[in-house]
């Protein structure tokens, strides 16, 4: 179904703030609500990369959910540009992770926050421009819908049992900032 750019334009203008404050609330709601498992499996839980991804991946999820609930029909490629747009914030999350854990970023929490909030919006532009193509991919729709699905799971099972790997280790500077 063709939406309207306006219509797509606002909800990924409204999107915006939205992953910003439940973004930056995921980072913190575990620790702030006494260690719950279940909030546990959507928020950081420990200053890893793989942990700080999730800000971003459930973040998307829950706009996702509304999003794609609230417009009357599913716009042409609607999970096709969430993925490519968790897939796109993940990676621009990994290199201001690592960029700050060796060093080469000033660690300032409203720096943290203030580049939050810009890769938040250069997501939603990515997004934007995925929903507003001219063509329809529905095969790579479905595709991306189960990788959403799949990453979900994955993001769950890692955070349960996590493999011995420097992704999910946390990072002790990060922890001393921003007191894990």
């Amino acid at each position: 179904m063709k939406h309207k750019k306006s219509e797509l334009l606002l909800w990924e203008v409204i999107g915006i703030p939205f992953l910003i404050v439940v973004g930056l609330t995921l980072e913190f709601a575990y620790k702030t609500l006494n260690q719950n498992f279940i909030i546990g499996l959507f928020s950081v839980i420990n200053n890893s990369i793989w942990e700080n991804l999730k800000i971003g991946f459930f973040s998307i999820i829950l706009f996702t959910l509304i999003e794609n609930l609230s417009l009357k029909e599913s716009a042409d490629n609607f999970f096709t540009a969430k993925a490519l747009e968790v897939i796109f914030m993940s990676i621009l999350l990994s290199i201001y992770y690592l960029l700050f854990k060796y060093n080469f970023i000033n660690n300032q929490i409203i720096n943290h926050n203030i580049i939050f909030a810009v890769i938040c919006t250069l997501s939603q532009m990515l997004s934007f421009r995925i929903l507003t193509l001219n063509r329809n991919y529905p095969y790579l729709n479905l595709l991306s819908f189960l990788f959403l699905i799949i990453g979900t799971l994955i993001f769950f099972a890692f955070t349960i049992n996590p493999p011995s790997n420097w992704l999910f280790e946390a990072s002790k500077r990060l922890n001393n900032i921003l007191k894990f």
